[in-house]
């Protein structure tokens, strides 16, 4: 008996499943992302629109059902499921670099308020930020009273995330 040489271009029942699973996560992930992010996702009116009647779903059993469905839909069009994973992926990234951004701005506020370093820290924002505000910096670190002045504490941060902000426009233009 001869067995048949299987095709190629076939593609195994478990690696069928396996993609549908991962379409199925992507879809999790992508109910499951915050209002800022879902609002940017780049996504076919359609899909959108059922990604949204997924997030308002309550009910355990229709909120899956919901789920099969939208996976269903994006594995009919790979190319957007493709395209959905690579802003899943790239979201992530963007969220640890301003995570890493802000901790990086504290340490810097914390130095900025410790009078022994301000000076020095002052130098070093300017070194780090060229779009910083360095006059307003400067006043506002002069206005500083102690660990109880909140209001010039949080505005000393703004002031280093509007010229971190303003950096990084520069950089990208």
């Amino acid at each position: 008996m001869e067995e048949a040489p299987q095709q190629p271009s076939e593609v195994s029942r478990s690696s069928r499943k396996r993609d549908a699973k991962s379409i199925e996560q992507l879809v999790h992930a992508l109910v499951d992302m915050a209002d800022a992010d879902f609002a940017r996702l780049p996504a076919s009116e359609q899909i959108r629109s059922e990604l949204a009647q997924t997030r308002v779903t309550k009910g355990h059993g229709s909120k899956k059902r919901q789920i099969k469905f939208v996976a269903g839909l994006l594995r009919s069009d790979l190319h957007e499921a493709e395209q959905l994973r690579a802003y899943v992926a790239g979201d992530h990234q963007q969220q640890r670099d301003e995570t890493r951004l802000t901790h990086q701005l504290e340490v810097l506020r914390e130095k900025l308020c410790n009078s022994d370093s301000a000076n020095a820290a002052i130098e070093e924002a300017r070194e780090l930020f060229t779009g910083l505000d360095v006059i307003e910096l400067k006043r506002l670190v002069q206005l500083y009273k102690g660990p109880e002045d909140k209001k010039n504490y949080r505005q000393i941060f703004r002031c280093l995330r509007d010229g971190s902000d303003a950096s990084f426009a520069a950089e990208e233009e």
